[in-house]
């Protein structure tokens, strides 16, 4: 953020006498304007994880894109406020980022992942990496600050998104940490490979067609999204991002219908 600062000064001359001579002194008023940098304070505890959506994930690259009718939709606002996940927090950007995929939720557990610290909405980029609201002002913060976490401390991390098959780490990890926690890799999630999605490029991703996000791939998420509004609409059922409930949708949910998530992350 920059403040333009002006500064009064008045130019005066004056004679300051010495034993042996006489100098001469000035000092000045007058307007000068400075362009100050100011940046925002961020406290806490930075946390780095990545992740992919299997719904809007290229399978040949593993990046991530969505269109322009699904981006415009996003909200300013986290959508996390409600059931399943209740999660009261007040973040939100007054711009979205062009290379914010959504909205997702980033927490700290206990080492032994049976007590949650701290939840936090985050934006999820285009590359898989969360990071914090402030990255929307400032574009070098690499991850997630946590408040409630000690440094240096043990911790697992979970990753929510609305309608993708959650996941937590398969181990506790020091935080903060320099290298970016990946939820792709199968050794690092909760329960392995079965957890997450295979993508046709050997890459792996969280998967999509958890409507309701309890956990488990049911009829429940089939109903949703059979019900969900088709288009411009920012639903639960649009599983691959696009901005309108297709066809599409469906195959992603289908060959998942099966799939459920481990105890540790279900609703």
């Amino acid at each position: 953020m920059k403040k333009v600062i002006t500064l009064l000064a008045l130019c005066l001359i004056s004679l300051a006498w010495s034993p042996h001579k006489a100098l001469a002194q000035a000092s000045c008023i007058g307007t000068a304007t400075l362009n100050v940098t100011i940046n925002t304070c961020v406290v806490g505890e930075l946390v780095k994880a990545n992740v992919r959506l299997q719904g809007c994930a290229n399978p040949t690259t593993g990046q991530m894109q969505v269109g322009t009718t699904f981006f415009n939709l996003i909200p300013l606002t986290q959508p996390y406020n409600r059931v399943p996940w209740n999660y009261a927090g007040t973040e939100s950007i007054t711009t979205k980022p062009a290379n914010m995929i959504d909205w997702v939720l980033l927490q700290v557990y206990n080492a032994a992942g049976t007590s949650l610290i701290e939840t936090k909405a985050a934006l999820l980029l285009n590359n898989g990496n969360i990071v914090d609201i402030a990255y929307a002002t400032n574009n070098t913060i690499e991850g997630v600050y946590f408040t409630n976490i000690t440094a240096n401390g043990n911790y697992r991390l979970v990753v929510r998104h609305r309608n993708h098959l959650a996941a937590m780490s398969s181990a506790d990890i020091v935080l903060p940490n320099n290298t970016s926690f990946s939820f792709s890799a199968p050794a690092n999630v909760l329960g392995g490979a079965a957890q997450l999605a295979n993508l046709s490029g050997g890459a792996n991703a969280l998967f999509a067609g958890d409507f309701n996000s309890d956990g488990v791939f049911s009829l429940q998420d089939f109903n949703g999204y059979f019900t969900a509004p088709p288009l411009n609409q920012y639903t639960d059922g649009d599983f691959n991002l696009s901005g309108a409930v297709t066809t599409a949708d469906f195959n992603l949910y289908q060959p998942n219908s099966g799939v459920i998530g481990v105890s540790q992350i279900r609703y």
